[in-house]
């Protein structure tokens, strides 16, 4: 299913870059299916356990980490396929709906930044804990179940299912909260805080709404595993994106579409029978 969901995403941001012109979408799109092909490699170096033997293997151990960055990066390319929807100053706008969009090309460069910034510092933790004192919490659990409060966050390094797992879990060791260390919350301000920050901007707050409850919630729903939790709403992400695109799909060919290709969307369709 992994596998099948990657090359859902992969066809999705080939129709994004060859129907239309926004190159923005196709590349935020792409990262996402990175990671349901990651998830489709990793089940072939997969432990039964987190005390089975194959969590010392190293490649797994690297494609554990892999999957770690870029859940780190998941806000930054969240927001880079919010902004790709946003249309550009032009000439033949007014000059205050051309104001809005400068404006809005602001703020998302700021949120884009601490995006950035948010995402080093929760990958940051994981090298971090080998130093002395830095991780000192007990977050033993039982393949996932009990210890941590956060997501991830256990003893070792591993992807791992066990038998009583719906989907893959990821193991990762990180240093202490603290105010100097950023918890793992971090990921979920940084993903869902800018909704509400642009709450002028038509439909932001349900879009965040609807991408909370499909995803951290949903996952939650399926299971109390917590390291389970987050590669579940990874796997749901490329149904939210494709979701996303059968919704807008006449808006991006109307405002992004490519001019040597051509598409009769139905308000179009409308026109020619209204016409006849």
């Amino acid at each position: 299913m992994s596998a099948g969901f990657a090359l859902l995403g992969l066809f999705m941001a080939w129709w994004v870059d060859h129907r239309t012109s926004n190159r923005q979408l196709a590349v935020g799109i792409f990262f996402y299916f990175t990671m349901e092909a990651l998830q489709a490699v990793q089940y072939m170096f997969i432990a039964s356990g987190l005390s089975s033997p194959q969590c010392e293997d190293m490649i797994n151990k690297f494609l554990t980490i892999v999957g770690f960055l870029h859940i780190c990066l998941q806000p930054y390319f969240c927001h880079l396929i919010n902004e790709s929807l946003c249309m550009k100053p032009h000439s033949k706008r007014t000059a205050d709906h051309n104001r809005k969009l400068e404006k809005y090309a602001s703020q998302y460069a700021v949120i884009k930044r601490l995006c950035l910034m948010g995402g080093f510092l929760l990958f940051l933790r994981w090298p971090m804990s080998y130093l002395p004192g830095m991780s000192t919490m007990d977050v033993s659990s039982v393949d996932g179940i009990g210890g941590s409060t956060e997501w991830l966050r256990g003893d070792s390094v591993c992807t791992f299912k066990s038998k009583n797992m719906y989907h893959l879990g990821w193991s990762i060791p990180m240093a202490d909260p603290s105010y100097n260390v950023m918890g793992a919350g971090i990921h979920s301000f940084l993903m869902f805080a800018p909704f509400f920050a642009l709450y002028e901007k038509k439909g932001m707050i349900i879009q965040g709404l609807v991408l909370y409850i499909t995803g951290p919630v949903l996952a939650a729903f399926i299971t109390e595993n917590l390291m389970e939790q987050a590669s579940i709403w990874c796997f749901f992400s490329i149904v939210q994106i494709a979701t996303m695109l059968f919704l807008i799909r006449e808006t991006l060919i109307i405002h992004w579409g490519k001019k040597e290709l051509s598409i009769k969307t139905s308000h179009e369709k409308k026109l020619i029978k209204k016409v006849k």
